[in-house]
């Protein structure tokens, strides 16, 4: 039996009790016991849910979103309002005027360069368990177009949802240890101001 035919049976399964919530949980936690332990192990981004007031999770979450596609964030620190725009914004090819005035006074957030993304990739790979994978990755990012290689591997890999929560726990970490205590104390000003 072909993986598309198994998949296609799994996916068969799980429609049939979509509507059963017992069921649900009960099968939710044996894929997560049977399968997902043992694939998220490796990462050590064990402190990507570093506690932080709750109030500024969702702030943190959604700056890292935009991060990831290469927007330049604004971040209002008095109202915690955020705005981005890409960072090769050209208002002539999208129709779209964005307003610079209005975040004047917010603090900027730049997108990473390319060899801190780069770092992220290398980082991943080094913390793969041991196997064919992490050898194929490994020469992806060493060769030429990195970038365009490893993207190519991953996205036809096993690993592929732990590049996806390994970059997302790494942007939130980022946002946190580089821009969290600045928002907070200009946030904690508007208070006393």
């Amino acid at each position: 039996m072909t993986n598309n035919n198994l998949l296609d049976k799994c996916l068969a399964i799980i429609h049939s009790i979509k509507d059963d919530s017992k069921n649900l949980e009960t099968l939710l936690e044996f894929m997560e016991n049977e399968f997902v332990k043992e694939t998220q192990d490796f990462t050590p981004l064990t402190d990507c849910k570093l506690q932080i007031d709750a109030k500024y999770r969702p702030m943190v979450k959604e700056i890292a979103e935009y991060l990831e596609m290469g927007h330049i964030v604004f971040v209002n620190p008095k109202t915690l309002k955020i705005d981005s725009v890409p960072k090769n914004y050209d208002s002539f090819a999208t129709g779209y005027k964005f307003n610079y005035k209005k975040v004047q006074d917010w603090i900027e957030i730049e997108p990473l360069e390319s060899h801190e993304s780069y770092e992220i990739m290398e980082s991943f790979v080094k913390n793969l368990p041991v196997g064919k994978e992490k050898e194929k990755l490994a020469n992806a990012i060493e060769g030429h177009k990195p970038f365009a290689n490893f993207n190519h591997l991953i996205h036809n890999s096993g690993e592929r949802e732990n590049w996806f929560n390994y970059r997302t726990c790494w942007f939130e970490k980022y946002v946190i240890d580089n821009y969290l205590n600045e928002i907070i104390e200009e946030n904690n000003n508007k208070h006393l101001n």
